[in-house]
């Protein structure tokens, strides 16, 4: 991906927006091919896991939302150690492409592949989707005091480095929830999440997990944004109580 183009998602994390309503008429099929197109192009969070874009059409889906759109795009992945995470890092990035065009999309945790439709593509099991197409309501934010996100001193106890997190405060999560933590020190950023309780948790981690993978992305871009790149790195490093830790971050 160019430096450009990693510029233009940067400037889209900030006014990017949840599209529910959509004009069903199909895109035109060049656009549609542009889109495909990004997808052979976007960076991997971990390295050796092997994922597929799938394009679907609104009678290809099933979902529990009332959300239709005319194009869902979901993402296949082997179920290999923190494929949820990078499922979620790889898929905001055609979340933030969208937006950057000008088109509408919305994270969909309850939305499959019809039952007409194989479980796995060429092996790869099927891990969440986005529903995407011309909007009928307003594409974008007209500035960030529109998003409803916690305060920053809810999601870190960092005191340098926030300007960072900024763009990982604005991030999409399932039931806006935002259920991401910051911690570390002047070197490291810590990436956990907060452990929902017995009775959400196992409904839940599976699309925090996949949240932070979303909010990595934003980190990326955002660290990227600096002129310098992140270093992801799993070494179960000890976190506040009530925390599940997930990755550590640093800036090369």
């Amino acid at each position: 991906m160019g430096v450009n183009m990693e510029t233009e998602l940067y400037e889209a994390m900030y006014k990017r927006k949840s599209v529910r309503k959509y004009d069903m008429a199909p895109l035109d099929s060049s656009i549609l091919q542009s889109i495909k197109e990004f997808g052979e192009t976007v960076e991997p969070l971990v390295s050796g896991i092997n994922v597929k874009f799938g394009f679907f059409s609104n009678e290809e889906v099933k979902s529990l939302m009332a959300i239709k759109a005319p194009h869902y795009v979901g993402i296949y992945s082997e179920n290999k150690e923190n494929y949820l995470l990078n499922a979620g890092y790889m898929l905001q990035q055609m979340d933030l492409f969208l937006s950057k065009n000008n088109l509408g999309s919305c994270w969909l945790g309850m939305a499959k592949p019809s039952a007409a439709l194989p479980e796995s593509m060429d092996g790869l099991s099927f891990v969440i989707m986005l529903a995407f197409g011309k909007a009928q309501e307003e594409v974008h934010r007209n500035s960030t005091d529109e998003f409803k996100r916690k305060d920053m001193n809810e999601i870190t106890d960092r005191k340098d480095g926030t300007e960072l997190l900024e763009a990982v405060r604005l991030a999409p999560s399932a039931t806006n929830s935002q259920n991401w933590y910051f911690t570390g020190d002047s070197d490291n950023i810590i990436a956990c999440r907060k452990h929902t309780g017995l009775l959400k948790e196992p409904i839940m981690a599976r699309l925090n997990t996949i949240d932070m993978g979303i909010a990595l992305c934003h980190l990326s871009l955002s660290i990227k944004n600096q002129g310098k790149s992140m270093k992801v790195e799993f070494n179960k490093t000890p976190v506040p109580k009530g925390f599940i830790y997930l990755a550590t971050i640093g800036t090369v």
